[in-house]
């Protein structure tokens, strides 16, 4: 991201961007009220997050969602506006909103001048106080808290993100090998050259007319500012198809013609990679609650596609298939 895009105080940044318990278990302990926050200690830092239990009564073991926001917003805010409270109450499962910190601790979060970042790896990140986060490290705790309080179904675990929270579950999903099932990223790319060491199901959704992440790669057009030489998106899909050994052809669908959904199988240990490009749409979440980018700088708000009902459809179908990771005690 251009550092000359906010002031020199505070360096422009950009996002991308429990062994298997039985089904008879019951929760260890009761459900939190909706959107409870809670902390974690990581290193010598304390973190916070949110839990949404789903409404209703539902029988242990609990699938789980980890949500990771936008750059300039924050995890309560993206679980409202991403759709994702309504489809935990909607689909029984549990969803956590992780929460990055921001380029400057001594000034309040906000989206122009202090936006919440995820250190994704993406090289227009420069702001120390980013650098220095260790958000993998943040995730894996959040994901031990949360296995020691309640019975969890380690082979529906899952992680989800928009933009640097997208960049962030990709991360998550090399960095963390054996936690997930599944990820899905909205709208950015992957930063990491190294493979998964665990296999695990991939869904990517990219908007055609996305000026912050240009489909085609070129020049990124950001709120923040401008970063050029930016790879076009096949180059993150084609690394995961690489990676997870899938079958070189896609089979291609257009359900609409907005539309068109490529999916890759015959991947390691039945995992699946998706690739969904909507040519309507910018730098938005598709069917999302309306947003902080402003179509004049991010491009159109798409109608043709509920992100979040596919990707929770797409996790569903996609558990982890083989041996269960050993998790917290």
């Amino acid at each position: 991201m251009a550092l000359s895009a906010l002031p020199r105080l505070l360096p422009a940044v950009l996002l991308l961007g429990l062994l298997a318990a039985p089904a008879s278990a019951q929760p260890r302990r009761p459900p939190p009220a909706p959107d409870e926050r809670r902390t974690v200690d990581v290193g010598n830092s304390t973190r916070s997050y949110y839990v949404h239990f789903p409404a209703g009564s539902r029988a242990a073991p609990w699938p789980l969602v980890l949500l990771l926001h936008p750059a300039g917003s924050g995890a309560k805010e993206a679980m409202e506006t991403l759709r994702w409270a309504e489809s935990s109450d909607e689909n029984g499962f549990i969803l956590v909103g992780l929460e990055a910190r921001t380029p400057s601790v001594w000034l309040p979060a906000a989206f122009g001048l202090n936006p919440r970042v995820w250190n994704s790896g993406d090289p227009g990140v420069q702001q120390e106080n980013i650098l220095a986060s260790d958000d993998v490290a943040y995730a894996d705790a959040v994901l031990d808290q949360l296995m020691r309080r309640y019975t969890l179904d380690t082979a529906r675990i899952y992680a989800v993100g928009f933009s640097s929270g997208g960049g962030m579950a990709q991360r998550l999903a090399l960095e963390l090998p054996g936690r997930f099932a599944a990820v899905a990223s909205v709208g950015a790319l992957r930063a990491q050259a190294a493979p998964a060491r665990k296999p695990l199901s991939v869904m990517l959704v990219y908007g055609k007319l996305d000026p912050v992440t240009p489909y085609d790669g070129g020049t990124r057009h950001t709120p923040w500012g401008d970063t050029p030489n930016m790879p076009p998106v096949a180059a993150t899909v084609s690394a995961w198809v690489r990676d997870l050994h899938c079958a070189p052809q896609a089979q291609t669908r257009q359900p609409d013609p907005q539309v068109l959904r490529e999916t890759w199988s015959g991947c390691d240990e039945g995992t699946e990679v998706q690739a969904v490009t909507l040519a309507d749409t910018g730098h938005h979440w598709p069917g999302g609650l309306p947003d902080r980018f402003k179509p004049a700088e991010t491009g159109p708000v798409g109608q043709s596609f509920d992100a979040t009902a596919e990707i929770w459809s797409f996790f569903a179908a996609h558990p982890r298939r083989g041996p269960r990771p050993i998790t917290a005690p």
